[in-house]
């Protein structure tokens, strides 16, 4: 039977008032003084980017976790994961000494348990960290373990793209056979027929992404970059604008948007767009093919 309090919480929750959500699953987790509502807590004080108090509840989670009531939580790495998650996502640390936080977090959980999802954010976090070569072995594993695991193919992918476009092809069509859906790996595969020089199936697959994930700001500029090469240029231009109005805040679409009007001898337009990059995204584009 589930606690009123708790239901109350998963309520709260479900509504997205975040900060009623925090107050009731702390409350629980001081009632009964049990490693899952402390799990719960700092799930959600993790949401609200509060990381030194989502950090003391999972640390009191990990501390509980040996008495709970659950037997099945006992021999759990879940924990472990949910550390090495928010020690992936805090933002009040050092960036990579926050990634080889994570990294030992989720090699714990991976001695307790082999699993495709824990070995697929080991393999993320040492992509973060620029180890190619482990995080390649962590995402190969994870596709031996669960051969539908999509995640791990598209993560794969995404390090292959560039030196094996190839098998960063054949990953991605397994991806998307698995979830039509997966608007991310159609963006990859658009960059990866790109590279093959196959210009249709790379539309194609940058049009489903934008179909699947309108909000996908990078996939409009791809598409562009694709369209400018084809001398389609009206229909560039339009989705030149479209990044710029989903991403006002963003530098990437007034810089390219800037380079296409310049090659078209529209040097004043680019100036005025290049005036409206705030200086401290100046350094934050990257290229289009």
């Amino acid at each position: 039977m589930i606690d009123a309090l708790q239901q109350r919480a998963e309520d709260a929750e479900e509504a997205g008032d975040l900060p009623l959500a925090l107050e009731l699953w702390k409350e629980l987790a001081e009632k009964y003084n049990e490693a899952p509502p402390f799990l719960w807590y700092g799930r959600v004080a993790e949401k609200l980017a509060k990381w030194e108090e989502a950090e003391n509840a999972f640390t009191q989670a990990l501390r509980l976790q040996p008495h709970s009531s659950l037997t099945k939580f006992v021999d759990s790495p879940i924990v472990n994961v949910m550390i090495g998650m928010l020690w992936t996502n805090r933002t009040d640390k050092d960036r990579t000494a926050s990634l080889e936080i994570a990294k030992e977090w989720f090699q714990n959980a991976i001695k307790m348990e082999r699993s495709a999802p824990t070995l697929s954010l080991l393999g993320a976090t040492y992509a973060r960290l620029d180890d190619a070569a482990a995080a390649k072995e962590a995402f190969e594993e994870a596709i031996k373990l669960d051969p539908n695991y999509d995640e791990a193919m598209y993560n794969l992918a995404a390090i292959e793209e560039e030196t094996d476009p190839p098998k960063a092809r054949d990953l991605l069509e397994r991806a998307i056979q698995i979830d039509p859906d997966y608007a991310l790996a159609h963006h990859i595969l658009g960059r990866v027929y790109v590279r093959l020089k196959d210009p249709v199936r790379a539309e194609q697959h940058y049009r489903r992404c934008m179909e699947i994930k309108p909000t996908e700001y990078w996939n409009y500029l791809y598409l562009a970059g694709l369209l400018v090469a084809q001398k389609r240029n009206s229909e560039a231009e339009e989705l030149y604008l479209r990044a710029i109005d989903l991403s006002p805040e963003m530098a990437g679409a007034y810089e390219f948007y800037a380079r296409f009007l310049e090659k078209n001898g529209r040097v004043a337009e680019a100036i005025e767009q290049r005036a409206k990059i705030k200086p401290s995204e100046q350094a934050t584009t990257r290229p289009v093919p």
